[in-house]
């Protein structure tokens, strides 16, 4: 018997899709297309990072999303401002980042 199991990334295909739908990204690949975006680059995938950080775009709810997923994991068990914002900055990015956790913990 086989059996084939495919784990799928689909919060980072969801992030890729909406990363065009944000003006504020959309810009940043402007810079890149034009070679005048020092700490922006697309990797292998076409994913949009800044610092190496996947850039999550302002689009839907999918912040929000992140930062429940973050706060909610039965691994986390609802850490601190700080801790889910050093947890968070080392993969993802986006604009007011630091005040969108603060004001998530704190609801």
């Amino acid at each position: 018997m086989l059996a084939i199991i495919e784990v799928r990334a689909t919060f980072m295909e969801e992030i890729k899709a909406k990363q065009f739908k944000d003006g504020n990204l959309e810009e940043l690949r402007k810079k890149i297309a034009n070679g005048k975006a020092q700490e922006t680059t697309l990797d292998v995938d076409g994913v949009l990072n800044f610092k190496g950080r996947i850039c999550v775009p302002r689009v839907d709810d999918l912040i929000e999303k992140l930062l429940v997923e973050s706060h909610g994991s039965r691994y986390s068990i609802h850490p601190s401002v700080t801790k889910i914002y050093q947890d968070l900055k080392k993969i993802y990015w986006w604009p007011g980042m630091k005040k969108d956790k603060a004001e998530f913990v704190a609801k």
